[in-house]
């Protein structure tokens, strides 16, 4: 298997009976007691899941802010403080550097999460170098520090994600929520984020790392619990995966990449970017001539109307069969009766839903249509479900 980045929790994991995999270079369970159970138990309860190999690092200082709005189409100065949010790092040609939670504790303190491995490094680096510049340019430090190997990073997730806040008294993280609290005595960072379409949260434990587990571990047990009474399922990243493909969440190096703009992708919502927020931000220019100008290609959700499961690079074609554009990612989805599902990028012209076309899959191609995701009935599933 190489060498691997192992996480304080590795030896939880394989005591659990837990398949374990290389995932962007760590040492990380990728089922438990398999992926459709796993995606179900989220769905329909709770589940908790390792994340500790996604980037973390803190931004302090006076100028905190104006860097973040420098870095970032999203209006970060409006952000109440303790509140999290969704936005991305652009390049010169509005491609994706990366997409990224920006988690506000106040105007001068803030503490993000970015992409994994390879990934972590490339933004941390690209960020540095503009604190350098700032401190320069006004002669007040920011205190800029990664705290990815020195904590541990977990996912709750599902609709009875409050009772385990209950239970470990621990105040409604809501949605994008940020709350501080001590967990059996180790220092916590509470989060309404996730990436599986319910309601949740996630948590970074402080002071938790490969040579000293024992925070790490002893909030892992303190979570498993607090949700003893609903029945709290293990989860691997491999029914993360689908999870978040059922709920139409991008994974960046798939549906987000430098080769693409949030207007192709199409999540430039206004919460999330700010096309024309003054004075600049990166990728500014470029992502104003996409939004006015328009688009050749759209990211799209991609339903199969027969069997088969749609994958990465699998071609899709027009109903005469010609080739429109190609998938990027795709799941059978148990949530929705074993349907194939997946995403996209195809020809502006065949963006619409309901837009009728086909997947070539091996010597077959197999009728599908474009929806608007997520793909699952959100009075059923998700953080907008009914009552």
């Amino acid at each position: 298997m190489g060498k691997l980045v192992k996480t304080p929790m590795w030896k939880v994991h394989e005591d659990a009976g837990a398949r374990m995999i290389d995932f962007a270079g760590y040492y990380l369970p990728v089922s438990y007691t398999g992926i459709d159970d796993e995606i179900m138990a989220t769905r329909e309860n709770v589940s908790i899941v390792e994340v500790t190999d996604m980037g973390r690092y803190s931004l302090k200082g006076k100028y905190a802010t104006k860097l973040m709005e420098l870095l970032t189409p999203r209006d970060i100065a409006a952000m109440d403080d303790m509140k999290c949010g969704y936005t991305y790092y652009l390049n010169e040609n509005a491609g994706y550097r990366d997409d990224t939670i920006i988690g506000k504790k106040s105007e001068t303190d803030y503490f993000n999460v970015c992409n994994a491995g390879s990934q972590t490094v490339k933004v941390l680096a690209w960020i540095g170098q503009f604190v350098k510049i700032f401190e320069e340019m006004t002669g007040e430090p920011l205190e800029f520090k990664d705290w990815t190997l020195e904590t541990t990073m977990f996912a709750v997730q599902g609709p009875n994600t409050k009772v385990i806040l209950d239970n470990l008294g621990v105040s409604d993280t809501g949605r994008w929520k940020m709350i501080e609290a001590e967990i059996e005595g180790c220092k916590c960072l509470f989060t309404g984020t996730g990436y599986t379409g319910e309601m949740g949260f996630e948590v970074v434990i402080f002071d938790s790392d490969l040579a000293n587990p024992e925070k790490g571990i002893k909030v892992w047990n303190a979570i498993l619990e607090a949700g003893k009474e609903v029945g709290i399922a293990l989860c691997g990243l491999g029914a993360r995966d689908a999870l978040r493909i059922e709920a139409g969440l991008p994974l960046y190096g798939e549906d987000i990449h430098e080769e693409v703009t949030p207007v192709e992708t199409g999540y430039d919502f206004k919460i999330f970017c700010k096309h024309d927020k003054e004075p600049f931000y990166f990728g500014k220019e470029a992502l104003l001539k996409a939004k006015n100008e328009g688009v050749k290609i759209k990211h799209v959700g991609i339903k199969l109307l027969d069997k088969g499961i749609p994958r990465a690079d699998y071609d899709i074609l027009n109903t005469a069969g010609e080739k429109i554009g190609s998938m990027v990612n795709g799941v059978r989805s148990p949530v929705i009766g074993n349907i194939g599902v997946g995403m996209g990028f195809v020809d502006i012209k065949y963006a619409e839903p309901e837009t009728e076309v086909l997947v070539q899959i091996r010597k077959n191609q197999v009728k599908a249509k474009v929806v608007k995701m997520p793909f699952y009935d959100t009075t059923k599933f998700g953080w907008k479900r009914e009552a």
